[in-house]
């Protein structure tokens, strides 16, 4: 026994050093799904902090159309989201994942393409603006293989400079690829 232990106590300590410079990945993602009132898709970046965590880069690009007083308003949000996420669940075999997270946007919103007048001859009240704010965030990721996934995503958007909607909920699926 007194031999196991020192031998125990160094494979444990090359363990947990080799383990301080492991590359923990980057990938890609995109997913295509429903917003309020339309449809959009979301690409992004992320960047693994650790085996738990990353810091996500997104577009997020919304086609959608508002009811105001009886007529629909075609409006257009173009948003950079920088956020950090965090695993809050992942199965034994590493197939499946779950995280949360949240983060900054800021955009573009832009209402009936620039136009002041809809098609009927109706004025639009609502002026294309930079769009600011926070979102918060889940995704679900189901492994098919070492370099790709299956991505459910789920966001809410607050952003308070909009004349269109202070809330805007975007849920999606697409694939995450997995660089190295």
């Amino acid at each position: 026994m007194k031999r196991i232990l020192p031998l125990l106590f160094l494979f444990s300590f090359s363990f947990v050093s080799g383990q301080q410079y492991a590359n923990y990945s980057s990938s890609l993602e995109l997913t295509g799904g429903y917003t309020n009132d339309g449809y959009a898709i979301n690409g992004g970046f992320n960047y693994y902090l650790d085996r738990y965590s990353y810091v996500q880069g997104a577009v997020y690009l919304s086609f959608a159309k508002n009811e105001q007083e009886g007529f629909e308003v075609p409006y257009n949000n173009f948003t950079l989201n920088v956020g950090y996420f965090r695993n809050v669940y992942g199965s034994l075999n590493r197939k499946f994942y779950a995280a949360i997270g949240g983060g900054a946007v800021i955009g573009y919103e832009v209402v009936n393409n620039g136009n002041e007048e809809l098609e009927g001859g109706a004025i639009v009240d609502n002026r294309s603006n930079l769009l600011y704010g926070a979102f918060i965030g889940a995704e679900i990721d189901i492994y098919l293989s070492e370099t790709f996934s299956f991505l459910i995503k789920a966001n809410e958007y607050y952003h308070p400079s909009s004349d269109l909607g202070t809330f805007t909920f975007y849920g999606g699926a697409g694939i995450r690829y997995i660089l190295f």
